[in-house]
């Protein structure tokens, strides 16, 4: 057994818990590509697939493209709620490089409950502004498992949680007849969370000296940034319209607190700092309205995932609190987007969309933590109804896929339902 190895156990371990399962901690509904890459804001909005770039004017343009809240002509207020579950499979279950399949659980099953709120102002008959607020990662991940009693690694205990928060305030204005430009700043916070215990065998070095050990860690860690948000929306002609939108990303830097305690390596305590890169995203999309009751949408967006790091950074490092450098080679990401939209009255509205994203993350990064970066396809449907001044949505969300990386399989999938309110005032 390699003694270098064994003595930075916990680190390793420890590194995965804070950026892998910053990762592992999103379902469908979590992290995948486009913004902070998620499915999105908004029940109708996701149920077209998340195809609204050219196509989205109510208050959940903030965050498809700020420009076509050009387009809404009553002040609006809407709040949505998504609740539902994650299924992920990984063929090697907690690899850490160089040790094998330290555990043998391969199946981890979570539920979420998250939500999204926000409003359109009309300030006059070319302007508006918009505001709201949404969670593209609120969640908890846990992972327990035991091997047999003198094993290398006898068990292990983690539990997690990861919040990325977005505040937007966005303005849009129709500077011409045909074309709508906006502008827009997001607010994000970041945090993540996590406490560990691992019973494992300690190889110190130098005269060869074995025995049982237990390390218990946490560490938490938060932190602010900004980035800023451009749209554009342009009618081709009566019924065709496209639409653009440009984020410009952000580093957070997470600051905050880790402690160690090891039976036989002591207590340690330490700041530290872990610098969470929020990517730039790009996308363009079509709406084309078929006739005056039937809208097909297609987009296309980009998430620049290079320069993801999980390196951190403590202050005062020790034995086992150990600076840790970059491992991640992540790639761009793409997703591409279908979406229906058919008004089948004057008060209820029916909708159906397709996405499929591709993976960002590098084979070499590839581990239980991050089983979750597999290409996705993901379908939903919605029933759209409106009672005077209100609207209600209902959205059913399913995703699903698989990957295979040096002869391991992962999978990923889940299912979730979206129930939006809306007003108009």
């Amino acid at each position: 057994m390699n003694t270098s190895l064994d003595r930075g156990i916990g680190i390793r371990l420890a590194g995965l818990a804070l950026s892998g399962f910053l990762f592992a901690a999103a379902a469908p509904a979590g992290l995948s590509a486009s913004g902070y890459e998620f499915d999105g804001v908004g029940a109708r909005s996701i149920a077209r697939g998340g195809a609204v770039i050219a196509d989205a004017a109510d208050w959940s343009a903030i965050y498809w493209n700020p420009a076509n809240l050009a387009d809404v002509k009553r002040r609006e207020a809407g709040l949505e709620l998504k609740a539902g579950a994650s299924h992920s499979r990984d063929g090697n279950s907690f690899n850490v490089s160089g040790t094998g399949n330290i555990f043998s659980k391969k199946k981890v099953d979570s539920s979420f409950f998250f939500g999204s709120a926000g409003s359109a102002v009309p300030l006059d008959e070319d302007s508006v502004l918009g505001v709201g607020v949404y969670l593209p990662l609120l969640q908890g991940a846990k992972f327990k498992d035991n091997r047999p009693v003198n094993a290398a690694f006898n068990s292990i205990d983690y539990e997690g949680s990861a919040a990325i928060g977005v505040g937007n305030i966005s303005y849009a204005r129709r500077l011409t007849e045909k074309f709508s430009g906006a502008a827009g700043v997001n607010l994000i916070y970041g945090r993540i969370k996590s406490d560990m215990t691992l019973d494992y065998t300690l190889i110190l070095p130098g005269p060869i000296v074995v025995g049982p050990d237990v390390l218990t860690q946490d560490m938490e860690a938060s932190g602010y940034a900004v980035e800023a948000v451009l749209g554009g929306k342009y009618q081709i002609s009566e019924g065709l319209t496209a639409g653009a939108v440009f984020r410009s990303g952000a580093k957070v830097k997470l600051q905050g607190e880790a402690n160690a305690v090891s039976n036989q390596l002591g207590t340690e305590k330490s700041d530290m700092e872990f610098t969470l890169k929020q990517p730039p995203t790009s996308g363009v999309g079509l709406a084309w309205k078929y006739r005056q009751d039937v809208t097909f949408t297609c987009d296309f967006t980009q998430t620049w995932w290079r320069g993801f790091s999980n390196a951190i950074d403590y202050k005062t490092p020790g034995t086992i609190l150990v600076d840790t450098s970059n491992t991640f080679d992540w790639k761009t990401s793409y997703k591409y987007r279908l979406g229906a939209l058919w008004r089948y009255s004057e008060r209820t509205d029916f909708m159906a969309g397709y996405a499929y994203d591709t993976p960002a993350i590098d084979g070499g990064s590839i581990d239980f933590s991050s089983a979750i970066d597999v290409p996705m396809h993901r379908f939903t449907a919605a029933a759209s109804r409106r009672w005077g001044d209100f609207e209600g949505t209902l959205t059913g969300l399913v995703g699903y896929n698989s990957r295979n990386t040096n002869g391991v399989n992962y999978r990923l999938g889940g299912e979730y339902l979206i129930a939006e309110g809306k007003y108009r005032f």
